[in-house]
């Protein structure tokens, strides 16, 4: 029986006790008014304060804290915006929160043999140091250029339950989220450390320190921070389960390898394909010694040859240690552990230099194939570097939420990625004039890169079905709104 019912029925009942009472008391009834407030049915009802919002993991205990409890620790507010991998500034607002070095308190402190887990309620996580909870140590950059700055700004780690003095949109980043805040407006972080949906964080051991040393083109000394940094969704983290079910996470080899096959260390082509196509060995080699070769024509662009550091969110096993090659693109006997040592079989750049004419740039056809990329859709043809996105990829990108008015179906809301954000991170070359979309069924379509450069809220759509997406053109045709596309090929 539903609430409003039984409160009309016993309403009933009480009315029927007065008028018997009266009567065998031989006076007339009198009036009886009963005024009876109920909830309706389609009133929400308020979240309960003793319902838990995060989880706080120490070294000895974990604890656990309601909204209520979390307002009620020391309170830290100021400004924070975000700068994406693709360049996207997205200016500085206020924020209100509890700074994590406090919550690290909470749960019994942490030293600086020790780090900070922050974990999303999709499982989702990133680590922070102790440098960077005590002292701010972030990235900065001008909120008006997207410059570095050059003079640091004060920056503490918060995990906030309001901007702009209002509780976030439940929805839309969960009831808490990261923010790198500082008392004026005047700066930007990287994207990644903005995480939505934050439900635990946990005091973990540091582990010991490593390196991994590699060389080609040029010699550099990669680190534990630089590894996690690159490994991040939002920048080329990829993972693979093997058949135990254990899930592992790291790089693909050849992000390490296009770190030093030449003077192009990370942005824009880093992998140089001119020097993978002429060919050469890759040489992935154990602290004992232990080495695998691979060609580079292999490693070039497989997302499924991946160096991971950690297995199931936790550093490796001793045997595996600092590092292991995983994938399905490998045998059981390429799977190396422990790899202190990555070569890469090029020329050093002086000897190049001195010996060789200048590379030559990739011609418009050396780039067209997709062959180089998988995914759910690739983006190809005359561009920097050709890439491919299944949809947790793209999920991992900033992604938006738009109503845009098709030239047929009228106004909808559509979620997706911006189409020019994907195209930047390809890096459209600059003879580039056209976007060809093809679709699973074969069905192509053409649209005017201009024209896409100049709509800002032009979007590959998430859909109803897994790992198929559609274009979201505001202001231009139906035939630009290209269904279950597979490729964008750039010309």
């Amino acid at each position: 029986m539903k609430l409003h019912q039984r409160l009309i029925l016993s309403g009933a009942l009480l009315l029927v006790l007065a008028v018997a009472v009266a009567a065998c008391s031989g006076e007339p009834p009198t009036a009886l008014v009963i005024v009876i407030t109920a909830t309706p049915e389609d009133t929400p009802v308020p979240t309960e304060s003793a319902v838990p919002v995060l989880e706080v993991v120490g070294l000895s205990e974990t604890k656990t804290l309601t909204m209520k409890e979390l307002m009620g620790l020391p309170v830290t507010e100021g400004y924070a915006g975000i700068k994406s991998s693709t360049g996207k500034i997205t200016p500085p607002i206020s924020m209100k929160g509890v700074a994590l070095i406090v919550l690290a308190e909470f749960i019994g402190g942490m030293d600086e043999d020790a780090c900070f887990n922050v974990v999303a309620e999709d499982g989702y996580s990133i680590t922070f140091s102790y440098d960077q909870l005590q002292n701010g140590s972030f990235i900065a950059y001008d909120p008006a250029t997207g410059a570095e700055l050059k003079n640091p700004v004060e920056l503490i780690a918060i995990l906030a339950y309001e901007a702009n003095g209002k509780p976030f949109d439940a929805k839309q980043d969960g009831a808490l989220r990261l923010a790198i805040i500082s008392p004026e407006i005047n700066q930007v972080t990287d994207g990644h450390w903005s995480v939505k949906w934050v439900n635990k964080l946990e005091v973990k051991s540091l582990g010991e320190e490593w390196v991994l040393q590699a060389s080609g083109g040029i010699t550099k000394t990669i680190d534990r921070a630089s590894i996690e940094s690159c490994s991040a969704p939002q920048c080329h983290g990829v993972s693979w389960t093997d058949d135990k079910d254990q899930e592992w996470a790291g790089v693909p080899l050849y992000y390490l390898v296009g770190s030093v096959d030449d003077e192009i260390e990370h942005e824009g082509p880093a992998f140089n394909r001119t020097l993978a196509e002429a060919g050469y060995a890759i040489d992935v080699i154990a602290a004992d010694g232990y080495t695998v070769t691979f060609d580079a024509a292999r490693v070039q662009y497989n997302k499924h040859i991946l160096v991971a550091y950690k297995v199931n969110q936790n550093q490796l096993p001793e045997e595996y240690f600092p590092l292991r090659l995983v994938g399905d693109d490998l045998q059981k006997n390429e799977m190396i552990g422990a790899i202190a040592e990555l070569k890469a079989g090029v020329e050093p750049i002086e000897v190049v230099a001195a010996t060789e004419a200048p590379t030559e740039v990739p011609t418009e056809e050396a780039t067209t194939s997709s062959a180089e990329v998988t995914g759910s859709i690739v983006i190809t043809g005359a561009v920097d570097q050709p890439l491919g996105f299944t949809e947790a990829d793209l999920r991992a990108l900033e992604v938006l939420k738009i109503t845009a008015e098709h030239p047929k179906k009228g106004k909808r809301d559509y979620e997706g990625v911006s189409l020019n954000a994907l195209l930047d991170m390809a890096g459209i070359q600059e003879s580039a004039i056209t976007l060809v979309f093809t679709a699973s069924d074969g069905y192509v379509s053409e649209v005017s890169l201009s024209d896409v450069r100049a709509c800002p809220n032009s979007l590959l759509a998430f859909t109803d079905t897994a790992e198929h997406f559609n274009m979201v053109m505001p202001d231009l045709p139906s035939s630009a709104w290209a269904k279950d596309v597979v490729r964008i090929e750039v010309k």
